[in-house]
């Protein structure tokens, strides 16, 4: 299978497999969210390796307009949330589930809107292609990892949902805003990485 893949992208993968093996992930106790599960995808584009991110479709219920990672809630047929994650991200961005390699599950969190959400890292084969699905998602967002897991590229950034708006940390990318449930499962990551960030960047090219 690892054919599928770029020479850069299994390094980086072996790379963040290692660093994050020293811990275990944090699991939300006696949740009474709905569990949900999502994909950190990442691919290289034959430039840098990229994470691969979903600006969902302003019509729907939850998190209309926002930035987030392929992913949803748990359904009845599902193996585990780790399956969820991959059924979520052929449905939204139309890659085959056999093409994605599930490298690590990352820490839970709950969010507001009443979902706790498992984040698995997974790479994405080179010669995939994407089918956005127009109900859910209006298009892809790509942001080098170097540039995720680089926090000088955090700011202070004022936030609009449902018609309130607030301040908080975010990633700005391309003219969108990485914020919410989203930033803070890449916080969770970048933290996760402990010492290891700089060389998984400089492995990863495209510090932006």
């Amino acid at each position: 299978m690892d054919e599928l893949y770029t020479t850069r992208l299994l390094a980086v993968g072996k790379a963040l497999q290692e660093a994050l093996a020293w811990r275990r992930p944090l699991e939300i106790a006696n949740g009474k969210g709905r569990p949900a599960g999502v994909l950190m995808p990442l691919w290289d584009d034959g430039q840098a390796v990229q994470m691969i991110f979903t600006k969902r479709s302003s019509e729907l219920p939850q998190h209309a307009g926002q930035v987030s990672f392929p992913g949803g809630m748990s359904e009845r047929g599902d193996r585990d949330l780790a399956h969820t994650a991959l059924r979520e991200t052929n449905e939204e961005i139309g890659v085959p589930m056999d093409q994605i390699k599930v490298l690590s599950r990352l820490d839970q969190l709950q969010t507001i809107t009443g979902f706790v959400v498992t984040p698995f890292l997974g790479l994405v084969a080179s010669g995939a292609t994407f089918q956005v699905n127009p109900v859910e998602v209006d298009r892809l967002l790509l942001a080098p990892l170097a540039k995720v897991l680089d926090r000088n590229n955090y700011r202070q950034m004022e936030v609009d949902w449902d018609g309130m708006k607030f301040c908080q940390m975010a990633l700005p990318h391309d003219g969108d805003v990485i914020w919410g449930a989203t930033f803070r499962m890449l916080q969770n990551f970048v933290e996760s990485l402990g010492g290891r960030v700089e060389a998984i960047i400089a492995a990863a090219g495209g510090r932006a």
